[in-house]
């Protein structure tokens, strides 16, 4: 019997006559379902556990509302991750269109389960949103406090023998879509509250390290823009120019001496500190190597430009995979604090700084390495070359029609303004603290997670919970998570 079988047989205790596709029998569902069904657990159903509800169908909640100046969060499958909510391109409604469907209100604490397309996506409602709303797609759960810990809940869900019964139950073939029913009639592991407790501290803890790097990236960006008078740059969208036979260069494009182009240089200049090519800031050339061969089975990673976004790297399920003996001579090997930079888009001109828990890792072909110098913090330049500054930058360096490039000599001409060292380290402490704790919120959910597959499974050391010796990490364990950090 394969995992992904055509055809399985299955015994006639297990046959539930409203699912007779024979997906919903692969061998690893059922494999799973056995292994809840022995763990000798109490095993309740989310129906008991809490009030389930989906949001209103689209025509009472029009894409048209979609984009409120201060509305409510309309939370969508897209915004739905593990734990995290995804705040990037989140809707906003009326608040009166909200007070109609309330209903569907959820609030902090509470969980919103994708309902399709993404089946075992789940997040928790974040202290930050006081109240939001979902769309048909999402199903929206109340935890009932006094029948199990929310946080616990959620890390149930997100382990391979909660999300396996969301997975399990989607019907479609184009796009999966998960019945409220069937999600009511999904069994959970409910152990003793203690065994909760430990668990769901460690999902909490997450979310208050991912609360403290949200304040810390605001914090970093508001002193950014006051050293770099954001809020005073308007370039203009002229599209053409009359240039001074001086200001030309090698590259004689019409794109590359549009006025707000000039206008960015002055803005910069005017800033009251010295202005100076990238290059001469970095320790070193700037590295770009060529892709090496992938082996999935090897252990270190190595980065595409898919693997990074702005001040985030994704390198726990890389792109590629390269061995050890590949890694120790390949030209793209990774130092601590270094920053990586995407040449090759999209997406291009996207940075990010390399911590010391990622290495040993490469880069390949499309990304460049930018070791900074002593008067250069790693953490400032990533939050500059991610902003309008260095993005404006990119836009004029880069070549391309169908995809952009932008090559190390021409990274190397950036403009930079060199503020002092205390300024620097301001901004640049609280990104790298930034992306330091969003490291630790993956790391604490992940480890939640394991240990809800290892109560199952029966190697939890749950007597060494229960009687105090093991004790779930807090905040006083986080450096990270000090107010009053540099």
């Amino acid at each position: 019997m394969t995992a992904n079988p055509s055809a399985v047989w299955v015994g006639p205790a297990r046959v539930r006559p409203s699912r007779l596709a024979a997906e919903f029998y692969r061998q690893e569902y059922t494999d799973l379902e056995d292994q809840l069904d022995r763990s000798g657990h109490r095993l309740v159903v989310l129906g008991k556990l809490g009030r389930l509800f989906t949001g209103p169908f689209g025509s009472k909640l029009p894409a048209s509302l979609y984009d409120t100046p201060n509305g409510v969060p309309l939370l969508r499958v897209q915004n739905i991750g593990d734990i995290f909510l995804n705040e990037t391109d989140i809707a906003r409604i009326p608040l009166e269109v909200h007070e109609n469907i309330h209903r569907s209100k959820l609030k902090p604490g509470d969980l919103a389960l994708a309902k399709a397309g993404r089946l075992g996506a789940l997040s928790k409602i974040p202290a930050h949103i006081q109240e939001c709303n979902i769309t048909q797609h999402i199903v929206g759960v109340k935890v009932r406090a006094d029948k199990v810990r929310g946080s616990y809940l959620a890390a149930f869900f997100l382990s391979r023998f909660g999300s396996f019964q969301l997975k399990r139950q989607g019907i479609g073939t184009v796009i999966k879509y998960l019945g409220i029913e069937e999600t009511r009639a999904a069994k959970v592991a409910v152990p003793d509250c203690r065994i909760q407790d430990y668990i769901g501290a460690k999902v909490e803890l997450a979310e208050l390290c991912r609360a403290r790097s949200g304040s810390l990236r605001a914090e970093a960006i508001g002193h950014f823009d006051a050293l770099l008078r954001t809020s005073k740059f308007g370039p203009g969208a002229d599209l053409t120019n009359v240039v001074d036979a001086r200001a030309l260069t090698g590259r004689l494009t019409g794109e590359f001496y549009l006025p707000r182009y000039f206008a960015l240089e002055a803005h910069l200049a005017g800033l009251g500190v010295p202005v100076q090519p990238l290059r001469s800031l970095l320790r070193s050339d700037i590295t770009r190597s060529s892709t090496p061969e992938r082996d999935e089975a090897a252990p270190i990673p190595c980065i595409l430009t898919s693997d990074i976004d702005p001040q985030e790297i994704r390198w726990r399920n890389p792109s590629l995979r390269i061995t050890k003996s590949v890694h120790d001579r390949h030209g793209g090997r990774l130092a601590a604090r270094d920053v990586v930079y995407t040449s090759v888009g999209p997406p291009v001109g996207e940075a990010a700084v390399v911590l010391p828990q990622f290495l040993p890792m490469a880069v390949g072909g499309d990304v460049s390495i930018l070791r900074h110098g002593d008067g250069l913090h790693p953490g400032f330049l990533a939050l500059y070359l991610n902003s309008v500054f260095g993005q404006m930058q990119n836009d004029r360096y880069s070549r391309g029609i169908r995809q952009r490039r932008v090559y190390p000599e021409d990274i190397g001409a950036f403009l930079i303004p060199v503020f002092g060292a205390k300024d620097q380290a301001y901004v640049g402490e609280r990104i790298v603290r930034h992306q330091v704790l969003n490291e630790l919120a993956v790391d604490l959910v992940n480890e939640a997670k394991a240990d809800v597959e290892a109560l199952i499974e029966g190697t939890l050391d749950v007597q060494a919970i229960l009687s105090g010796k093991v004790k779930a990490p807090t905040a006083d364990d986080i450096p990270e998570l000090a107010e009053d950090g540099a």
